[in-house]
C-alpha cells in the first residue's frame, strides 16, 4: 500500500486534509490491512509512524528509505512448530510503504511494547537561489 503523507507536512495541518488523504489512500484496493498502523503528530514538526508487530524484533524487520518511500518489511519469520489450541495473534510476512515529502526524514525508530515506532522529522526545505546569468556579446 502506498501511504502518500505529503499533505500532513505542510507548515499546516487540518483535519479536513487530513480527512481527504486518508479516503483517498486508504480506499483504494489494497491486499491487506496487516499489520495495522498508527500515524500520530508528536509535536509542530515530528510525527510517528507505530506498527503493531506483535512477536516481531528489531532481528525480522526491516526499513529502508528509497527515493522518498520508506518500506517497511518483514526480512524472516521463524517457523513456528507449536501446537496452538487457538491461533489469534499473527506473524506473517508483510510489507507497508508510505510516500515521505521531499523534507521529511527519518529521525529515529524502535521497538517499545510490541509497536515499532518509526520517527518522522519535518525540516524547512531551503531556498532555491535564482542566479542571473550575464550574456556576452560575440563582439
Amino acid at each position: 500500500m502506498l501511504l502518500d503523507l505529503r499533505y500532513l507536512f505542510h507548515a499546516t495541518v487540518d483535519i479536513e486534509n487530513f480527512q481527504k488523504l486518508l479516503k483517498t489512500n486508504l480506499s483504494k484496493s489494497t491486499n491487506t490491512t496487516y499489520p495495522y498502523y498508527n500515524i500520530l503528530k508528536l509535536k509542530a514538526n515530528h510525527y510517528r509512524i507505530s506498527l503493531a508487530l506483535a512477536g516481531f524484533s528489531k532481528n525480522n524487520v526491516e526499513i529502508l528509505l528509497e527515493d522518498n518511500i520508506l518500506i517497511i518489511r518483514s526480512i524472516s519469520v521463524d517457523i513456528d512448530n507449536n501446537e496452538y489450541l487457538y491461533k489469534g495473534i499473527a506473524k506473517r510476512s508483510f510489507q507497508k510503504k508510505f510516500h515521505l515529502a521531499e523534507n521529511v526524514k527519518v529521525d529515529n525508530a524502535f521497538f517499545e511494547n510490541g509497536l515499532l515506532n518509526i520517527d518522522l522529522l519535518q525540516y524547512e526545505l531551503k531556498k532555491k537561489m535564482i542566479m542571473k546569468i550575464n550574456i556576452k556579446s560575440n563582439n
